[in-house]
């Protein structure tokens, strides 16, 4: 048999594919935990906000009807990310499909690499105002400032009053304690309690082994008590540890309800491989990967952080 520039890349992409899609879906992805994920039809998604409504008033005979003032608006844009490999005709010559097949694993594990660095990069630039992520979008959110910020406007009718999700306390039982009473004491943009429950501290791979001592289930005492205290957070929060966060004693405090609502990461077009074009001179076939997708969020009264210097 003649093996033609076309064939042989029609030979290769099945098999390429299968290795590609094996590698991206490897497990270890900490954004589908995480974020809200959800599908894109646009360009760019619009995410109107609005405020709150107040508490319900006894019943006097009547229905109040309250309108909602327009909270912060937010755009997150879906951009294309796409890498490309080669396979050689003489790699299929020489029967070397065991380097073709390394070649479309690499391909699929830096998708996946890229999704979760661009996922974890929200928390890494979260306490960066007036940054730009790496696709070159800004790290503040609707209003304005970072998903992390001790100035949060309270709404656009109401920019004057502001509210903090941020600070510098190290990780301990008692700065867990200050902070989670911090994070419960949010308020709408009418003044009224979020009801915001923190149930997930998140940490880099230099806190795992605190994070599990403060509130691992089986951690029944607070450590280092002589008396044997009772350790309120056992079993009540779940340590998340994602090896992708970059600073070894920044720390978060989440609302995994409430996150889920208000993190987005929307897939335009999700992970794709394919042929780029006809083989050149019948001696080299191209392959690409391609995806596009958006991140960013629409509320910040699901997290805490606190960034130690």
């Amino acid at each position: 048999m003649v093996m033609s520039a076309g064939s042989y890349a029609d030979l290769l992409e099945p098999g390429l594919r299968t290795w590609f899609y094996e590698e991206l879906g490897t497990p270890d992805p900490v954004m589908e935990s995480l974020f809200g994920v959800s599908t894109s039809t646009k360009f760019e998604e619009h995410y109107q906000g609005q405020g709150a409504i107040g508490l319900v008033p006894p019943w006097d005979g009547s229905v109040p009807f309250e309108d909602f003032d327009s909270g912060y608006v937010t755009n997150i844009r879906n951009y294309q990310l796409v890498k490309g490999m080669q396979a050689e005709r003489e790699l299929v010559d020489d029967d070397q499909y065991n380097v073709i097949e390394d070649r479309a694993r690499n391909l699929g594990l830096a998708f996946k690499n890229t999704i979760e660095t661009d996922a974890a990069n929200v928390f890494i630039n979260a306490f960066t105002d007036s940054g730009t992520n790496r696709m070159g979008a800004s790290t503040n959110g609707g209003d304005g400032v970072a998903l992390l910020s001790a100035a949060h406007p309270q709404s656009p009718v109401n920019a004057g009053n502001t509210q903090a999700n941020e600070g510098t306390l190290a990780l301990n039982m008692d700065n867990l304690d200050t902070t989670r009473q911090a994070m419960r004491n949010l308020t709408d943009d009418k003044g009224e309690l979020v009801g915001i429950n923190p149930d997930i501290l998140l940490v880099p791979s230099e806190l795992e082994r605190t994070a599990e001592q403060l509130v691992a289930s089986r951690a029944l005492y607070e450590p280092g008590s002589a008396e044997f205290n009772v350790n309120m957070f056992a079993g009540r929060l779940r340590p998340v540890v994602w090896n992708r966060l970059t600073d070894s004693n920044a720390w978060f405090l989440i609302d995994s309800a409430k996150m889920k609502r208000f993190l987005k990461f929307q897939w335009r077009v999700r992970p794709e491989f394919k042929q780029a074009g006809p083989a050149v001179d019948d001696l080299l076939s191209k392959f690409v990967g391609y995806m596009r997708y958006g991140i960013g969020w629409t509320d910040w009264r699901w997290v805490y952080g606190q960034n130690p210097s």
